[in-house]
């Protein structure tokens, strides 16, 4: 059977590639064995948080030692040349929907409702839809070894498999970025109880008042399981408590005994979140929080704690480049003494009139300053004292570092992002013994970057998870400005050249004097044949090309990596899809509109 049509787009291809090798990949090396590590030195290596050079020695899973470099090596063990890398503690993601089979909810669990017997007086307790509190992410975990790699890749070694989308959708646990079994991959659980204002399936409920009825009404429908429970251990009469391991995982929450994670991106839903908690008296935890800065005072009073998941709208343009940008040529052109007088020069003739509306420019720069906002949530958060970590989503590693490199960039302290990558995240799910610690006695959970993280062009040279080692190739930018006759700018075809009838993707780009690359894309949703528009960021240096592409596919961001060489007017290499963290890898070649030899 042909599962993949020659006929489909390159994005089409890859999406459908991308779930079959998940399935092939799963059902092969899920089954994979938990291998001893054998001892390993790294020699001569910068390590986070220390002046000089080091030697790691590392034995049975854990870090032995951290010693001075120049001291001698012990026997028994393989070194790898540290040289120019800087070792730290591996990342770890508070919060990622990846890793995880599929999850269907019982919504009934009573007998079926007599519908000719008249009015009910009262809800029903056991309409579940949305609520399964008693299921285990540790039941479903489901991470290839391809998938691992790509965490590691990005400097994660754990993340927390989250379940997600439902009022109540169950509890999450810590895993492991190895290509191992599932026993080998889980680290702890449960972490939290995951919660949302949202319900899959039909009927009841299915609006905001409706989900907030749903829950209120099946936490008080736990207090009563609970009364009942105590009353016919303790006394032996009053009616039979039901087996309802739902009402059982509940009680963990009421009792304050774990952390009920809370999905808002909206001021308005940390508000609601907190109301509801200090009605219940729930401990909670805020994931997403795009606007959770608004509520840093509320938040940091009753000791909440934000997940960050960073999932930003479509950056906006800033109004303000381009008028510094018109201000700088001109003074460049009054303290030029050639400049021509403007007086003394012919003058244009007036241009036509355009029609097409352009907004504002106050309105572009409100749009600008909200969309700063929400990026800048997590500073605001810290410099309020609000304590902060970082999850990926429904997004990839690649992204979520990304985007905390950005936020360094434009005002977190470095120390603060490590901490939300690190220490103050593994405190935050209770895997402080896994991770976040560069320390003799702590397992061997570390990267060796070519830069230091979180900086400019750090990329992880090689990953030690659970003391194995993986090696990865780091591709290091010349930094020289693009070659003589290298321009991207115009309108370009993207094909798989394997395939000469494929659909192409179209790309319209422009290039700077440095090099630097913007545009769009346009390709077909593989799912419903509707047209996608995505972003395009990129750089040039020399001949080398490196071009990502964003688009958002309804819930989930697909991005593609290119990385191609410039020859005679084209371009060509290798692209990578990310889909959530999922990669897969293809070729691409590339060709000016109108240049339709590839059709």
């Amino acid at each position: 059977m042909n599962f993949i049509s020659p006929r489909r787009s390159i994005l089409d291809r890859m999406l459908l590639a991308s779930a079959l090798g998940a399935l092939i990949s799963t059902a092969v090396s899920a089954q994979a064995p938990a291998r001893d590590p054998k001892p390993l030195a790294v020699q001569n290596v910068a390590v986070e948080g220390r002046e000089g050079s080091y030697t790691l020695l590392l034995r049975d899973g854990r870090i032995a030692k951290i010693q001075a470099a120049s001291e001698d090596l012990p026997a028994g063990y393989t070194s790898i040349d540290g040289e120019g890398l800087h070792a730290a503690a591996a990342f770890m993601d508070a919060s990622a929907e990846a890793g995880l089979g599929e999850h269907v909810i019982a919504v009934d669990q009573d007998q079926p409702v007599e519908t000719d017997s008249g009015v009910r007086i009262e809800m029903r307790r056991a309409n579940r839809k949305g609520i399964d509190p008693s299921w285990t992410a540790a039941s479903a975990v489901s991470l290839d070894e391809d998938k691992a790699k790509q965490w590691a890749k990005s400097g994660f070694s754990s993340f927390v498999a989250a379940p997600s989308g439902e009022l109540l959708a169950g509890q999450s646990c810590l895993v492991l970025a190895r290509g191992v079994a599932p026993r080998d991959q889980v680290l702890h659980t449960p972490v939290f109880q995951h919660a949302a204002f949202r319900a899959s399936g039909d009927g009841y409920p299915s609006t905001l008042m409706g989900y907030h009825a749903q829950l209120r009404q099946f936490f008080y429908d736990a207090g009563r399981h609970r009364e009942l429970k105590l009353r016919y251990e303790a006394e032996g009469n009053g009616p039979r408590p039901p087996h309802d391991p739902n009402l059982d995982a509940a009680l963990a929450l009421l009792d304050g005994k774990q952390t009920l994670a809370c999905a808002a991106e909206s001021a308005r839903d940390v508000h609601r979140w907190l109301k509801l908690a200090d009605e219940f008296g729930l401990k909670i935890m805020i994931v997403g929080g795009r606007e959770a800065w608004k509520m840093a005072d509320q938040l940091k009073a009753s000791g909440t704690a934000v997940v960050l998941t960073l999932d930003w709208p479509e950056e906006v343009d800033d109004p303000r480049e381009e008028k510094e940008e018109k201000e700088e040529k001109k003074e460049a052109s009054d303290d030029d003494p050639e400049a021509e007088d403007p007086e003394e020069t012919e003058q244009p003739e007036e241009p036509a009139a355009n029609w097409e509306y352009e907004e504002p420019s106050g309105a572009l720069l409100d749009k600008r300053l909200r969309w700063e906002e929400m990026r800048d949530s997590a500073i605001r958060l810290h410099e309020a004292g609000v304590t902060i970590a970082f999850g990926s989503g429904g997004e990839g590693a690649s992204q979520l570092l990304e985007h905390v490199t950005e936020l360094v960039e434009n005002g977190l302290s470095r120390d603060a992002a490590l901490a939300g990558l690190g220490s103050s995240a593994a405190s935050l799910v209770g895997g402080e013994r896994y991770l976040g610690r560069m320390a003799a006695g702590a397992p061997a959970n570390l990267c060796l970057w070519s830069a230091p993280p979180l900086t400019e062009d750090a990329a992880v040279r090689y990953a030690i998870i659970d003391g194995h080692l993986l090696e990865f190739d780091v591709k290091v930018s010349s930094g020289e400005p693009p070659a003589e006759g290298t321009d991207l700018t115009g309108r370009w075809t993207i094909v798989d050249p394997d395939d000469e009838d494929d659909d192409p993707m179209e790309l319209n780009l422009t290039m700077d004097e440095d090099g630097l690359v913007k545009g769009s894309a346009n390709a077909t949703n593989p799912m419903d044949g509707t047209a996608l528009t995505g972003e395009v960021t990129g750089t040039v240096h020399g001949t080398q090309i490196e071009i990502e592409v964003e688009f958002n596919v309804g819930p989930m961001t697909v991005v593609f990596q290119m990385e191609g060489e410039w020859s005679e007017g084209a371009f060509a290499g290798d692209t990578t899809l990310d889909l959530g963290g999922q990669q897969q890898e293809s070729a691409f070649e590339a060709a000016r509109i109108p240049d339709r030899r590839f059709r």
